[in-house]
């Protein structure tokens, strides 16, 4: 059942790419929260005992599904949606702390480098926006850190999967502001949902199916 759902949820975050791509707005708006929805469902499929990780990951996944929604309205709500991910990532970042004991220096030093520098690309176009943006760059830098310090601690397959997630979750945050604040390029949307779904996937599996 977890794979089926995980194949049809992955099915839906291709077809709202590809309906993305081609601007069939309607077939948005219907894609794009069934994608959502599928891998929020993941989060259920396994009997795993109750547990604050697993309520943090689904408060995470939600925030995110309002945070998709905002932006695919038209115009889109961007501040509204970079609100819904900040309390995503705030989330996400709350269930990696119930399974970090200390904090692995090398990834978080890393992870702080790559969002100096993706601040360092974006400055010149944030504009009011500097302020909200540096705050939510900090946030997806502090996840990366705490997920990647939780699979340091204990490298079972469910804390692997959130920290590859919140890997992915970097790059296409980087890819999207990349493309909101610099220049939009041709593979925009492919770039940056093909690792979105992936990422939010993952996450839902570290609380589901690959729970350990």
């Amino acid at each position: 059942m977890t794979w089926a759902l995980l194949a049809a949820a992955l099915t839906f975050g291709i077809l709202h790419i590809h309906a993305d791509y081609r601007r069939e707005w309607t077939r948005t708006y219907i894609f794009k929260p069934l994608a959502m929805i599928g891998i929020i469902g993941l989060v259920f499929v396994d009997t795993v005992p109750d547990n604050p990780y697993r309520w943090w990951i689904l408060t995470g996944l939600l925030f995110s599904l309002a945070g998709d929604i905002f932006l695919m309205l038209r115009p889109a709500r961007f501040l509204a949606g970079l609100a819904s991910f900040l309390l995503a990532h705030l989330a996400y970042i709350a269930a990696f702390l119930e399974r970090m004991t200390d904090l692995f220096w090398p990834a978080a030093l890393m992870a702080i480098a790559a969002g100096l520098v993706m601040l360092a690309i974006l400055r010149p176009g944030l504009g009011p926006l500097k302020l909200p943006v540096v705050l939510y760059v900090a946030a997806i830098v502090a996840m990366v850190a705490t997920a990647v310090s939780a699979a340091a601690a204990a490298p079972t397959p469910g804390r692997v999967a959130a920290a590859a997630g919140a890997l992915l979750f970097l790059v296409s945050d980087a890819c999207l502001g990349y493309a909101r604040f610099r220049r939009r390029y041709t593979a925009a949307q492919p770039t940056i949902l093909g690792s979105y779904y992936p990422a939010q996937a993952l996450m839902a599996l570290s609380a589901g199916a690959l729970y350990a």
